[in-house]
């Protein structure tokens, strides 16, 4: 049984501007305000968990089988059962491809297709991006109220992609210190936004709620 996200998932395209910042775009679910809830526990259950880590290794693997030879690079990055992907693919058809595969894979509530249609980059663009995306989380990790085991941070071609489950503060805080980053082309968040008490409720329930993969199904990793 495929896993429904307890929000359905926005995107909006507001361009905001912040002074000698990068871009930011910011896109989640729609969420009342409330109180500044902030905590250093993960927000997701432990099923949601260890789902996610066996999607962005199942999903490429299944978008790899299904292109066959076309030359592609293509990454997974998942949250709550969210997957993301980015990197490139050569063609438009390439593109749709991958986006179908992983939406019909188990376990998978929503795709955002960040692919890039143009030639795979090379070796010196994915060390730099790696190592912004550094940058990005050592300074998510210096700034107060943002928590990183509660946000993945995701760098593709200098853009940096953010996921997590936060409040419109968090959300706001996350993006500003990452446009802040020097070498940041543009920060798109995709993350999921929920109040302060609907967290706070979540935080409630995870408590309580046992340790297991999603539904009682087995996790498969596919090397």
């Amino acid at each position: 049984m495929k896993k429904t996200l307890f929000l359905a998932s926005v995107l909006a395209a507001i361009g905001l501007m912040v002074s000698g910042c990068a871009p930011i775009i910011l896109g989640g679910a729609v969420a009342a305000t409330g109180t500044a809830v902030s905590t250093a526990t993960d927000r997701r259950s432990t099923g949601s968990v260890v789902n996610d880590e066996v999607l962005e290794k199942r999903i490429p693997w299944e978008i790899s089988q299904k292109l066959g030879d076309t030359p592609s690079h293509i990454t997974a990055t998942a949250y709550n059962g969210k997957v993301l992907l980015t990197g490139e693919v050569p063609t438009e058809s390439a593109r749709a491809v991958a986006s179908e595969v992983a939406k019909t894979s188990l376990d998978v509530g929503e795709v955002i297709n960040e692919l890039a249609i143009q030639e795979n980059v090379g070796a010196m663009q994915r060390l730099s991006d790696s190592t912004l995306a550094t940058k990005v989380r050592s300074r998510l990790i210096a700034t107060e109220n943002v928590y990183l085991n509660q946000m993945k941070v995701t760098v593709d071609r200098g853009i940096v992609y953010l996921m997590g489950l936060v409040t419109p503060e968090e959300n706001k805080i996350a993006c500003e210190t990452a446009a802040k980053t020097s070498g940041v082309q543009r920060v798109i968040s995709v993350c999921e936004v929920l109040s302060a008490e609907q967290i706070k409720q979540r935080m409630k329930e995870l408590e309580v709620e046992p340790a297991a993969v999603t539904e009682g199904q087995t996790a498969q990793v596919v090397e």
